[in-house]
């Protein structure tokens, strides 16, 4: 899809190079070029529209681009949401291709750029991606919120067993403490251990229960004070008992990591999880 869209610009912007006239424009002042048109019901005020957009000097030359973000973007079309781009947005389907030429000083007014030229074009160049009714935008988050609750209730009843079997089968000489934390040390250090407000110094590896990573310290210490509530409840808890130099590993359940909300798109809700950590330093 995206390779035939680029083309589909370039294509374009050869023919841009070819006419004097290379858009239309609209009874109001906008000015536009159609690359791709469906048969398709058009946008409508009030409507959820989901786009990918590249936004570029009259020359091309790109100042901004959603594919390199990595995901489109979403909003509802409303007179007020896109200022004279409403306009061209109301021209397109979903699966239909445009570009928009607005007035450099009008989109620079206050914010002057030194790649955009006063007097000159800034293009838009938009791919629809999808468009939803306020109806459907609705059943559609509610379904999606259906489907999280659903996920959730597995992950809460699923997670005392998963880790009563982790522990049985992997950790067995793991030591519990009274809030459900599991720790194991497994190399001894030396002095006292950290107070509140003391802060520490650890390198660290986190691990879902079957094994795979989803994070570490990247080889530079990561430090955190001790009960100022900066990390999980869990760190806060298992680092005051270890001393300098010791090496553990923490078996976490969700309560005292990321609980019910999880986080963000790397650890789900309702998720124990398994850091292997060296305590090194103590301020």
């Amino acid at each position: 899809m995206k390779i035939s869209f680029y083309l589909l610009l370039a294509v374009a912007i050869f023919s841009f190079g070819c006419k004097s006239k290379p858009y239309k424009t609209t009874a109001k002042g906008l000015k536009y070029k159609i690359y791709q048109s469906n048969s398709g019901e058009k946008a409508k005020l009030g409507d959820m529209i989901k786009f990918h957009f590249v936004i570029s000097t009259e020359k091309d030359s790109q100042l901004t681009n959603s594919y390199k973000m990595g995901k489109p973007y979403t909003a509802r079309l409303f007179n007020t949401s896109f200022g004279s781009l409403t306009e061209g947005f109301l021209m397109l389907a979903k699966g239909d291709s445009a570009a928009f030429f607005l007035p450099a000083d009008s989109v620079t007014k206050g914010r002057p750029d030194p790649k955009i030229k006063p007097g000159t074009l800034i293009k838009y160049t938009i791919k629809m991606l999808d468009i939803k009714s306020s109806a459907e935008f609705e059943q559609d988050r509610k379904k999606a919120m259906e489907e999280e609750q659903k996920l959730m209730n597995e992950n809460k009843a699923k997670e005392p067993a998963l880790i009563a079997d982790y522990i049985k089968t992997k950790a067995p000489k793991a030591k519990k403490t009274d809030s459900g934390l599991y720790y194991i040390i497994t190399q001894e250090g030396k002095g006292p251990k950290p107070k509140k407000g003391d802060t520490v110094y650890a390198h660290y590896k986190g691990t879902f229960l079957d094994g795979k990573a989803f994070d570490d310290d990247r080889g530079k210490p990561f430090s955190f004070k001790i009960g100022a509530q900066q990390v999980i409840p869990g760190w806060d808890e298992g680092f005051a008992l270890l001393k300098k130099g010791s090496k553990a590993t923490f078996i976490i359940p969700s309560k005292l990591a990321y609980g019910p909300r999880g986080s963000g798109k790397i650890i789900p809700p309702y998720t124990p999880l398994v850091f292997e950590v060296e305590l090194t330093d103590i301020k």
